[in-house]
């Protein structure tokens, strides 16, 4: 019998994304045969994100949800997501669609074949500003150099063994880095190349203050770099 994948899914002000990513990622598993849950998590969104959570669960099996009583940020969204999960492999992925979800299959693939980390970098980073472009790329310069990974390309959007998971939520950090961090724990890893997609509806919620904000968090938590 396969074994089952858990899709954490961060949101934030995703009311209008919550029901077609669902039917999007949960279409595409079903049609694979791989058993699944997806593990969505509202991170102190404004909107109705958590009604149409909680109205899913209700017309779908294999929906989770996961309420914070204010906005935590992405990282904590991760880190609860795969904490509830129950999958035998844990993916993470944007609930925007932005991460293709075809790729999930060859994650999986990858999975039954061995490797126990797998990772999503990025053949192309969709539409950015020149501004954002420059900013990411000082950014994984930075990053890399303290991290000694190469993180020019990459991504949240990756998939751990059980075991990895466990790993990485035994880590003592309070302000985790899951980007890197999922990388740092070890173990057989590899790596599928994806194309950011363009999102369907709503807006980014990253500003250049948060993105700059990120940086800071995610430099100083992971290094000694002030």
């Amino acid at each position: 019998m396969d074994k089952m994948l858990s899709v954490v899914l961060p949101a934030y002000n995703e009311e209008q994304m919550i029901k077609k990513t669902s039917q999007v990622v949960g279409d595409l598993l079903e049609k694979e045969q791989i058993p699944y849950e997806l593990v969505f998590v509202n991170d102190g969104s404004k909107d109705h994100t958590w009604e149409k959570i909680l109205e899913l669960k209700e017309e779908r099996a294999h929906i989770k949800g996961v309420c914070f009583s204010r906005n935590f940020g992405k990282e904590g969204a991760v880190f609860a997501g795969i904490a509830q999960a129950e999958g035998d492999c844990i993916a993470v992925m944007d609930c925007d669609l932005q991460h293709p979800p075809e790729t999930l299959i060859k994650m999986y693939r990858l999975w039954e074949d061995g490797y126990q980390v797998i990772e999503g970098v990025k053949a192309s980073r969709g539409r950015e500003s020149f501004i954002h472009k420059m900013f990411a790329k000082t950014f994984y310069s930075i990053i890399s150099d303290a991290t000694g990974i190469d993180m020019s390309r990459a991504s949240d959007f990756k998939l751990m063994d059980r075991q990895a998971a466990e790993e990485f939520l035994k880590l003592p950090e309070r302000n985790v880095f899951f980007r890197a961090l999922s990388s740092w724990v070890g173990f057989k890893t590899t790596d599928v190349e994806c194309d950011v997609q363009e999102r369907e509806a709503g807006e980014s919620e990253w500003s250049f203050k948060s993105l700059v904000q990120y940086a800071v968090n995610s430099i100083t938590s992971f290094s000694a770099a002030p």
